[in-house]
């Protein structure tokens, strides 16, 4: 069965979606504000343009979105579509804030459709072969987690949407920094407290292009993280602490380097442990297309659980959790 499907935001997200589409996914809009984008974009697949998203809502031909918009379109385009019973792929965080959130909760409540928020970095194959470590139980249990994520910006950074309030409803914490609350919950769980500090550094005085934060549950398990725009190298750096071995994930391909796992066996006397280094991944990012397919398997198997949806509201809620802190503690 053909899945009729519009991509709304013909961005770069937006083409990685389109390029690793399942074979039964069919193309038919592409939609955006930018016409010139737009149309190249839809020459690319052979589809339809269209500039004004509110006529794909009522394009009864299509039965599922992709939104890949800056974050003030992502909500207010979403509610719509499920209000007409179309299934819904948000790019994360999904939301500028929890209140915009929670009407995507309520909607999809009501109406039985798939939604999903877009969390690629799951996918990523050095990410799975670690929770694959983790469950094997041959290391023991996770103790602590401790991540570094960061990028430099570019030429002009400082006026881009991603520092408008208005447009994006956070800084790098809700930008990069919900990627790292999201992969802490897939190893551990989720996390009961959440602390941290932002901080305006370098590119603007209206958004943070800094955030050092801690998560913290009821079993003990601690993370130490931290997202940043001023880190002049792209860096992904990912370790979690086993009982008797450390995992370190490095890399996301591309300028944040290769995707490797480096595994740190502890030996039965100690001392310095066996390293096993593992980079036997495909040099191509499967992550998109992964991510796709489980979209598009959860609306053959007509799969209306929330519990994906649960997991981004969880993310976002945690990210304004350290906000409130930051701006308590100065």
């Amino acid at each position: 069965m053909t899945t009729n499907i519009a991509i709304i935001g013909a961005g770069l997200i937006g083409k990685k979606r389109a390029k690793y589409l399942p074979k039964n996914i069919q193309l038919k809009i592409v939609c955006d504000i930018n016409r010139q984008i737009g149309e190249s974009f839809a020459a690319l697949y052979n589809c339809n343009f269209e500039k004004d998203w509110r006529k794909v809502v009522d394009n009864k031909d299509i039965d599922a979105v992709i939104i890949a918009t800056t974050n003030n379109y992502l909500t207010p385009i979403a509610l719509e579509m499920i209000k007409k019973k179309k299934h819904v792929f948000l790019e994360k965080p999904g939301a500028r804030d929890l209140k915009e959130f929670e009407k995507l909760l309520t909607a999809q409540k009501k109406n039985k459709v798939v939604v999903r928020i877009g969390y690629n970095h799951r996918y990523h194959p050095a990410i799975m072969k670690a929770k694959e470590i983790i469950a094997g139980n041959k290391y023991g249990k996770v103790m602590f987690i401790r991540a570094r994520y960061g990028h430099g910006g570019r030429l002009g950074y400082e006026n881009e949407w991603r520092f408008d309030r208005k447009i994006a409803g956070g800084g790098i914490l809700l930008d990069q920094g919900c990627h790292l609350i999201d992969l802490v919950n897939y190893y551990v769980g989720e996390m009961q407290t959440a602390i941290g500090f932002t901080q305006k550094m370098f590119w603007s005085d209206k958004l943070e292009d800094n955030a050092f934060f801690i998560l913290k549950n009821k079993k003990g398990n601690i993370a130490h993280l931290s997202a940043s725009c001023t880190e002049w190298k792209n860096i992904f750096v990912f370790e979690i602490m086993l009982e008797k071995a450390k995992i370190q994930i490095n890399g996301l391909g591309k300028s944040y380097g290769k995707e490797t796992i480096t595994l740190y066996k502890m030996k039965k006397k100690m001392g310095p442990p066996d390293i096993e280094e593992i980079t036997d991944f495909p040099a191509e990012d499967v992550s998109w297309k992964l991510e796709n397919q489980e979209f598009f398997n959860a609306i053959g198997k007509k799969d209306y659980s929330n519990k994906k949806l649960q997991e981004g509201h969880y993310a976002i809620k945690k990210v304004f959790d350290i906000y409130k802190f930051s701006s308590k503690k100065g």
